[in-house]
């Protein structure tokens, strides 16, 4: 088992099991963003986050007979919650619904919604090299897996600098100027199909991998905790209530919470009574 932090379950094994499972433990898969923020804060106190590969919840959908283009699908928004439409690809993705690929079957692409979905023409996807700094910063299916927001919806988007950052800190550790190669599959002739983005360990240089086998036996997929979810938007709602019940009450007004309504009592008259 690897030593990672108590918020994030490892689920090894095939993805055909171990997402079902995960899903059902009202956990949310770890986008590759995720794992490349994860890497990046909390990579020294938790090497096994650099040190191992990692299935995600961003997806690649491939077409039926159609090698010009591939989508990559987004099913997990900023807010860390998965989106309606990415939770039904994501339940795709069980045991008896694989094609000759050992991807997830999709009946059609209209199936999957418009949310979250992107469109990339394969001429522009350099494939299975490694990239320097600046070919990687100016490959489109790196900004969307890293939620640039010139890429991605902004229900989507995160800070616009992490791919630069994620870049620098991998070659740092790898003493190399070229990493981060990305490998996608083949379209089938007769179905649509989808699989998951994988991210290597530095050891293969972080590079994404678009066609693994659903049913590979040595996947890998991280779930969010329910009660380490959206956390800091917790955190915001609870100061924003407390903000508003401090100056309701220093301008002696009323103010509501939860259907109740809360009203200063001014009457000198009235008391509290002590506990005796």
């Amino acid at each position: 088992m690897l030593n990672l932090p108590k918020e994030i379950n490892e689920r090894y094994g095939k993805n055909i099991d171990k997402m079902p499972r995960l899903l059902g433990a009202g956990e949310v898969p770890i986008s590759v963003s995720g794992i490349m923020q994860a890497r990046l804060e909390q990579g020294n106190e938790f090497p096994d986050l650099w040190n191992n590969w990692y299935d995600t919840s961003d997806l690649v959908v491939y077409t039926e007979g159609n090698n010009k283009e591939l989508y990559v699908f987004l099913t997990v928004d900023n807010q860390g919650k998965i989106t309606k439409n990415g939770r039904k690809a994501l339940e795709l993705i069980r045991q008896d619904n694989l094609a000759s690929n050992h991807g997830a079957i999709v009946e059609q692409l209209k199936d999957l919604g418009r949310k979250g979905l992107i469109k990339v023409p394969r001429n522009k996807i350099t494939t299975e090299n490694y990239l320097t700094r600046d070919q990687v910063l100016d490959e489109q299916v790196w900004r969307i897996l890293a939620r640039d927001s010139n890429e991605v919806h902004e229900d989507f988007a995160e800070e616009d600098g992490l791919l630069g950052k994620y870049f620098d800190e991998v070659a740092s550790r790898t003493k190399d100027p070229k990493n981060m190669a990305l490998y996608v599959g083949d379209s089938l002739k007769d179905q649509t199909t989808l699989k998951a983005w994988c991210v290597d360990w530095l050891g293969y240089r972080s590079f994404a991998y678009g066609r693994n086998d659903l049913d590979d036996d040595n996947g890998r997929l991280l779930g969010i905790a329910p009660e380490a979810q959206n956390v800091p938007d917790k955190i915001e709602k609870v100061s924003q209530l407390e903000e508003s019940v401090k100056d309701a009450l220093s301008q002696k007004q009323a103010f509501e919470y939860q259907g109740t309504l809360y009203v200063p009592v001014q009457d000198k008259k009235v008391r509290l009574e002590e506990k005796k």
